[in-house]
This record gives C-alpha cells, structure tokens and sequence, in this order.
C-alpha cells in the first residue's frame, strides 16, 4: 500500500511539473516566434497600414484621447500630422476623406477603446503605435497557449502523458508555423483580439460542460462564455449571426450533459444569451439612440453587406469588393442636402440605399445564390494550400475524436464551427479572414487529430485511444 501510495503521489508530481514546465515553455516559444515575426517586420512604429481598417480605428481612437467623443478626425491636422510623415503617405486615401459631424456607428468600439487607453499612457506616436502592435503579439500568443492547453485536456487518457504532450507539441508547432495569422500584428486590427475573446468563450464553456460541482459552479463558467462572447462582439459586430447557432449548441450540450433534461437546455441557453446581452448591450443601446432606427450594430453591417452581394463577388468566389460601396457614396454626393448632414445620417442614408440594392441584386440573381454560398465557403476555408489543408483536415479528425470522448464538447465545437459557416453563408468572405478568429480552435484539434491517428495506426482502433498510452506505460515498465 505504502509502495502504491508513493509512486502515485511520484507519478502525480511528475505529472504536475510537466505540465507547469510545459505551459511556461510553450509561452516563451509562442512570444518569440510571434515577436520575432513583427520584429522583422519594417513598419513596427509607423502609424496602421494605409490598406486596410486600421487607420478607421486609429482615427476614433484619437478623438477619444483628446475628448472628441465616437468619431472620424479625418481632417483635424494633429490627426493626419503622423500620416503626413509617414514614407507611406502618398497610400493613404484616408487623408482626403471628409469629416462628417458628430459621432460614428460605423466601428465597433472595443479596438478604439483599447488604443485610446494605450495613449493614456504612451502618448500617440511611433512608441505609441509600436505598443499597439506588441499588445496584439501578446493577444496572440495568450490565444496560442489557449489552444495548446486545449490540444492537451482533449487528449488525455489515463496512465500516460505521452498523447497530451504530443497532441499539445503539434498544436504548439502549427501555431508558431502559421504565417497567414501573424500578419494581422503588423497593422491596427481586430482579429487577434477576436482570436483571444473566442478562445475565453472555448474555456468557459468547456469547463461548464465539463464541470462536476454545484450547479452554481458549472453556471459561473457558462456565464463566464457569454462575457467573453459579448466581448467578441464589441471588437466584431459579425459575430451577432454566431449567437442563435451557439445557443442550440448551449441548449443541446446542456441537455445532453444533464441526461436529456430539456429544460435545463433551455435555461443554460437562455442564461448566455442574458449575459451576451448585458456584456454589449449599452453599445447597441447607444447605437439605436444616435441613429433612431433599430440599428443596435450601427450602420456599418447594411452598408458593407452590398460589397458581397455583387457581380465583383460572384466573379471572385463571393469575396467581398468595395466597388459598390465605392459607387452608393457617389450617389448620396449627389443627394440634396447632404452637405449639411451628420455622420450618422450619412451612415443611415448608405445603409438604406445598400439593402435597396442589395435585395434588388438578389431578385436578380436568385439562381445563383447556391454557387455564391459555396464559393464563400471555398474562399473561407481556403484549400489553396496543401499545409493549410493538411492541418485543417487533421483538425476535423481531431473534432471527431473529442466528439468520441465527450458528446457535449463535440456538440459544442460543432455548433461553433456552423456558425461560423453560416455567417459566411448570408454575408460574405474576404479572402479567408473571417477564418483568422478560429485559428485557435484549429491548433488545438489538429493536435488532437495527428495524435489520435497516430494512436489508431500502432494499436486496436476499436478502443479510443488508450492502447498508445497501455503501451507506452508497458515499455516504462520494461
């Protein structure tokens, strides 16, 4: 007994401090590897890209810093001052853009906040802007570790740690190798923001869905899942198409967690949406107060809804082009009055004429609606690459491996994974970035899938994945 006693308690120790060593090595590699990637990168303290939405941040962010309020600064000269002495200043078509008065539905307001409060403390500058970029490396490799973390829970089997560490070191590898994530640290954007919300949501509602306690304690931790979702909702509006999909993903976990009782699903589904709702709902509150419409995502989501739904998008596999917007803006320059109008106004006024168009495009293309969805599809996932496609087919194995292991947690991966396709579905692709916040999700299951099919090629594949580890503890028996 004392003998049992002592090699449990070694086996224990062993077992702790591997884990511990392993969570503080992986966090060193993932900071290294996505600081060296920016280190390397020759814009590090230059204002947001000129291509892109970061210099839309940026520009709200200042207004905030210097008491402005929720708005563009486009022509105030303290503004454009570090954008006119930038080598990229002959790119930045923002500096010809027009200040329309009063405040702005058109961003959400998370990023803005964020980069206000860093000039709260570094004043708006190249150390400012280099601050910016390191806080979305550090955005990063949190998320990154996240996921290692998961590739190792997922994988967990009784008697060994030989398939956690494994699943965890090839989510660690395709993490520090994946290239298409880490360029999005170089500019002012939200995607590893999203990426660090979405994997706090992962967390939360796997340990609901995981939990033993009281019933009080498993439902902190889904509470702690509708934070982190409203969170990711104030960084992307997009996400509001997630929410219906993700509480059926609630509702049939949390029924199937607790023996098929029904009426728990629907509590458990109801309490997330409750704190999605107070997590964001002052935004969308002041979103509807400064339109007057019901727009509680703001105006920017009509507006940019026509870009996908257009002849540029079903030429190009439904990627979304700004040459319909581009086209709507002319119209209104020409509308009576518009000089006079607010920003909001402006916005409400696209928004209006984007869903004529839109539904008008539609009627006129409503045979070709399938091909559109499935070419926004193709571009999402983006099969152009056979690295990509090999660890984006392992993390599907590795789902169908979680899915033999527990029931809810496959349900509640799946559920995540078709809301993000159905979002897709009824908005549009641009060029696979709406796939930049599941990366994570995607590190840990590809993990999960290399791991488990190397456990099915040495041994009996009718049991699930014990048979690698029985045989790795003989052979350290031996």
């Amino acid at each position: 007994m004392a003998a049992t006693a002592d090699r449990s308690a070694a086996s224990f120790s062993v077992g702790f401090c591997a884990r511990w060593s392993g969570i503080v090595l992986a966090a060193l590699v993932l900071l290294l590897v996505n600081g060296y990637w920016l280190y390397r990168f020759d814009g590090f303290y230059d204002p947001p890209l000129p291509h892109g939405d970061g210099p839309d941040y940026e520009s709200i962010a200042y207004s905030l810093s210097v008491g402005a309020g929720y708005q563009f600064a486009w022509e105030d000269p303290q503004w454009q001052s570090v954008y006119l002495e930038s080598r990229r200043v002959a790119e930045y078509s923002q500096l010809s853009r027009r200040d329309w008065e009063g405040p702005t539905t058109s961003r959400p307001p998370a990023l803005p906040w964020l980069i206000r409060w860093v000039y709260w403390f570094v004043p708006r500058g190249p150390l400012a802007f280099a601050t910016v970029r390191s806080l979305s490396v550090v955005a990063l490799s949190i998320a990154g570790l996240v996921a290692v973390g998961f590739a190792w829970r997922w994988s967990l089997r009784e008697g060994s740690v030989f398939l956690p560490a494994l699943a965890a070191t090839i989510s660690l590898g395709v993490a520090c190798l994946d290239r298409t994530i880490k360029t999005y640290v170089e500019d002012f954007l939200t995607e590893p923001w999203a990426l660090l919300a979405l994997m706090g949501m992962v967390w939360g509602l796997m340990r609901w869905v995981e939990s033993e306690g009281s019933r009080n304690s498993s439902l902190r931790w889904l509470m702690l899942g509708g934070v982190f979702f409203g969170v990711m909702l104030l960084f992307r509006s997009l996400f509001i198409f997630w929410l219906p999909v993700l509480a059926g993903g609630i509702f049939l976990a949390g029924r199937d967690r607790f023996g098929g009782g029904v009426q728990r699903g629907w509590k458990s589904a109801v309490l997330f949406v409750v704190v999605v709702c107070l997590v964001s709902g002052g935004w969308w509150v002041r979103n509807c107060e400064v339109t007057g419409r019901w727009m509680p995502m703001g105006a920017q989501g009509a507006a940019s809804l026509r870009g996908g739904y257009s002849d540029e998008a079903l030429a190009d596999w439904g990627n979304w082009h700004s040459e319909a917007e581009q086209a709507m803006q002319r119209k209104l320059d020409h509308e009576e009055g518009v000089l006079g109008w607010t920003a909001v106004e402006r916005e409400v006024a696209l928004a209006d004429l984007a869903m004529f168009e839109t539904w008008q495009w539609v009627g006129e293309h409503v045979w070709e609606m399938p091909k559109l969805g499935a070419m926004r599809l193709v571009s999402h996932w983006g099969p152009w690459r056979i690295d990509h496609g090999i660890w984006k087919f392992m993390a599907f194995l590795g789902w169908v491996f979680v899915w033999r292991q527990s029931r809810p947690r496959g349900i509640l991966l799946a559920s995540i994974f078709l809301a993000d396709a159905w979002t897709t579905l009824v908005l549009y692709e641009t060029g696979g970035r709406f796939l930049i916040p599941m990366h994570g999700l995607l590190y840990s299951l590809s993990g999960v899938g290399l791991a488990g099919c190397l456990a099915l090629v040495v041994t009996d594949p009718v049991h699930r994945m014990h048979g690698l580890d029985s045989t790795m503890a003989k052979r350290d028996n031996e």
